[in-house]
């Protein structure tokens, strides 16, 4: 049983197969790996599970339900305050599943990095930065 008293991360384990091929990685959860790297105290705030690509995912699913059991997801301790609005709710908790969001909601109630934000005078290429 996962406690609950703590913000919850969940993130896929590693790279996996599947009938389309592979080896397949997550690149939203390598993207979270590596913003635990840099913020390794959010590992110590939060409840950390690593799960198994294959679904059902029955860790998510205990705490949410079988249409919500993507990776990454951050779901929010009752008590925890929401920095940044939280994407859905789902049977009354508060999630995120875009890391950039995931970070910036960890950032700003555990301290640390967080992604940056484009220059409003930057040109953008796919949405980032050149």
């Amino acid at each position: 049983m996962i406690e609950t008293g703590q913000d919850i991360l969940f993130l896929l384990t590693g790279a996996w197969d599947d009938a389309d091929g592979g080896p397949w990685l997550c690149a939203d959860c390598c993207t979270m790996e590596g913003a635990l790297k840099v913020n390794p105290h959010w590992a110590d705030a939060i409840t950390l599970v690593r799960i198994d690509y294959a679904r059902p995912r029955a860790e998510i699913v205990t705490l949410l339900d079988a249409d919500h059991q993507n990776a990454p997801t951050l779901i929010l301790a009752d008590d925890t305050i929401a920095h940044v609005e939280p994407e859905a709710v789902v049977g009354g908790r508060r999630i995120y599943t875009d890391p950039k969001a995931i970070c910036r909601q960890l950032a700003a109630c555990y301290t640390g990095a967080q992604p940056n934000k484009p220059r409003p005078s930057a040109p953008l290429q796919d949405g980032y930065p050149t």
